[in-house]
């Protein structure tokens, strides 16, 4: 039996998880000198937290990953962007499946040897001052999103989720929020660096450069505007 498809979300549902992002930014602002490291457990609560009420096709499809044998649907749900090309699969894809929960593992266990890093530089208390520092946060918050967007570990709101994460880091390292989760940002170039993070098979490679440029440009407009105002 094909699962169910969950790729746009029910318009009715769009206010409700407006409000659920809201409630979650609030926690995360709460909770961000405590300096935990996020989790693969942490990211299935943040993407419970998002759809919490909303109807969605399978409710097993919210909080879990891809692949997760605890939801049946969830087994081979590939996710990707696109036309479908000569090899059969999309021009953007999320990693297989079966891989997402080793995957989404080794990338948060490399986000979380760089945030002991920069929790070192920049503790509690301490926002970036010089280029270096802010670079160093631009180009982590990018790799973050990125990755989270080469993974797609869920089968929908995994935009959401890589936005999250950089707004985690903003709130930690007392960056301003220069990244709204929603709506999606609908600048072409934002939308360009997000594909270009996701891969396809075999190696799911993705590139996260042009990601780190559009995000040095929304971080100046936001600094821009806060200094007008």
């Amino acid at each position: 039996m094909t699962a169910p498809w969950w790729q746009e979300d029910d318009p009715k549902n769009l206010s409700l998880i407006q409000g659920n992002v809201t409630q979650l930014i609030t926690e995360l602002r709460a909770t961000a000198t405590d300096r935990v490291l996020p989790t693969r457990e942490e990211l299935c609560r943040w993407h419970a937290r998002l759809y919490a009420g909303c109807d969605v096709p399978v409710a097993g499809y919210v909080g879990h990953l891809r692949g997760d044998p605890a939801v049946p649907e969830l087994i081979d749900y590939e996710v990707g962007l696109g036309a479908r090309l000569k090899d059969g699969n999309l021009e953007k894809m999320g990693v297989w499946a079966r891989q997402v929960g080793e995957e989404i593992d080794a990338v948060l266990a490399g986000l979380g040897a760089v945030f002991v890093e920069l929790d070192a530089r920049l503790p509690t208390g301490k926002s970036p001052t010089t280029p270096d520092e802010i670079l160093a946060l631009i180009s982590f918050a990018a790799l973050a999103h990125g990755e989270c967007l080469r993974v797609h570990p869920f089968a929908n709101g995994n935009g959401r989720v890589a936005r999250l994460l950089v707004a985690f880091i903003c709130l930690r390292y007392g960056l301003p929020m220069f990244l709204h989760v929603k709506p999606r940002p609908g600048s072409e170039d934002y939308i360009r660096a997000s594909r270009d993070s996701m891969g396809r098979p075999r190696d799911f490679l993705g590139n996260h450069t042009s990601t780190t440029a559009v995000f040095a440009h929304m971080l100046a407009e936001e600094l821009a505007t806060e200094r007008v105002a």
